[in-house]
């Protein structure tokens, strides 16, 4: 599942229609409608509204992070070492929704920071334990269904 796109004019147009999507739910959300913010700075500005969401606006803004799938797993990651409390587990969450993408980049930056280390480790633990818990679904499916048939 590899969606990277290899024309930089491509690469410019995703990232600006992410900016806008990212624009419109800040501005909805009440925040500054300053037009200087970088993708970086939409992405904390979500994780900080989800600080004080409701629930359901909270589970919205995680929705989103997650469909924009490896364009934003950079800034999630550093999101990690610049948010606390309810904003750094929506990361990690998302993160760990992403899925496998997310894995190769938190083993590039493990090293990196030794004060998240175990954050990281805990991140690339629960990707790794969600997708062996899904084959291993499928298999007991499979095999169920050959017992069931046979």
């Amino acid at each position: 599942m590899n969606n990277t796109i290899t024309n930089p004019f491509r690469q410019i147009k995703a990232k600006s229609r992410i900016v806008s999507k990212l624009t419109n739910i800040i501005n909805n959300i009440g925040f500054n409608k300053d037009k200087g913010f970088t993708f970086s700075d939409h992405v904390l500005c979500l994780l900080k509204a989800a600080e004080n969401s409701e629930p359901k606006a909270k589970s919205k803004i995680e929705n989103h992070l997650v469909k924009m799938g490896e364009e934003v797993i950079p800034f999630l990651v550093q999101a990690l070492t610049e948010t606390q409390g309810k904003s750094r587990g929506l990361a990690a969450m998302a993160l760990i929704r992403i899925g496998e993408p997310a894995i190769g980049y938190l083993e590039q930056v493990t090293g990196e920071n030794s004060e998240l280390k175990w954050v990281y480790e805990y991140i690339i633990a629960e990707i790794k334990g969600t997708e062996r818990e899904i084959i291993q679904s499928s298999t007991r499916d499979a095999e169920l269904d050959g017992v069931l048939v046979g």
